[in-house]
């Protein structure tokens, strides 16, 4: 009668599922797992930082050389008129 149900899948399946959320709230519960949490987010953040500084940067760079260029184009254009 046991060997009955622990042939059927979906019992395996819930029971497999239980188990592995108790050891998922043990884990969650673990002060290494949140100082690797702790971590984890704190080189997010530092990544995103970084990319926004980047970014930052580049838009300097294109906003330089499109001036440049603007002024390169009026005095080549008053050059040519004189």
């Amino acid at each position: 009668m046991i060997c009955n149900w622990l042939k059927n899948e979906k019992i395996l399946c819930f029971l497999g599922g239980a188990v592995a959320a108790l050891a998922g709230v043990k884990a969650a519960k673990s002060e290494k797992t949140r100082a690797m949490a702790v971590k984890g987010l704190a080189k997010g953040m530092k990544l995103q930082q970084d990319a926004k500084v980047t970014l930052q940067n580049m838009k300097e760079e294109a906003q330089d050389i499109c001036y440049d260029a603007k002024q390169e184009a009026e005095s080549a254009g008053t050059g040519d008129e004189a």
